[in-house]
Order: C-alpha cells, then sequence, then structure tokens
C-alpha cells in the first residue's frame, strides 16, 4: 500500500508539515518499507504484528539536494521519525505512527 507523509517529528518537540514542493512517501510490502524522502529513496525493514510496528534503520540513496531550503534536514528527520514509529493507528485513509510513548511519529494518507 502507498502513502503520502502529511507531516513528520522533527526530533525537536515538534510535528511539522512536509516542505512545499517536496513529498515524502511510504510503501510497506514483504517486510520493507521504502519511498521517498523527499530528496533520496530510502528503503528499511519493517516488522507489524497488527498494532505493533518496527521499523529498522534505512538505506538511502545519496544524492544531494539543495531545493527547496531545508530539504536535506527534512529528509534525515523524517527518516529519524520512521525508526521512532512503535505503534500503528488507521482510520479510513489516514494511518499514524506513533512512539512507544504515544507521540506521533509520522502522519500519513493513502496515496491516490
Amino acid at each position: 500500500t502507498d502513502w503520502r507523509v502529511t507531516a513528520y517529528n522533527n526530533g525537536r518537540q515538534a510535528v511539522v508539515s512536509v516542505l512545499l514542493e517536496t513529498e515524502l512517501t511510504v510503501s510497506f510490502g514483504d517486510g520493507m518499507v521504502s519511498g521517498s524522502a523527499g530528496c533520496n529513496r530510502y528503503r528499511a525493514s519493517f516488522e507489524s504484528d497488527g498494532r505493533r510496528v518496527a521499523v529498522g534503520p534505512a538505506l538511502s540513496t545519496r544524492r544531494i539536494c539543495s531545493s527547496p531550503e531545508g530539504v536535506m534536514e527534512q529528509e534525515a528527520a523524517f527518516l529519524r521519525a520512521l525508526e521512532w514509529a512503535a505503534v500503528s493507528r488507521r482510520e479510513g485513509d489516514r494511518l499514524e505512527l506513533r512512539t512507544g510513548d504515544g507521540a506521533l511519529a509520522v502522519s500519513l494518507v493513502r496515496a491516490r
């Protein structure tokens, strides 16, 4: 299933929106999660037993993007936030990945 990220935890106690002109995506399948982190493509291991989830460290391509401003910082923060995911909650076309203590890690909507 393909999802588009609408917000992520920036690691500084804030959930922030995705930068304009960038798209963060997440696809789940066969024990892996993959997609676009805004500049680079990434892959990571993924396990789920329904509600509980675990995302391994992401491997990504190594392009450097200078536009829009902040895209590389967004990418690093998003990939960290994915690793923090411990619980998933789905409602219709929305999916939330939350940390073990309930903080929002990544908010997604089903890609159309």
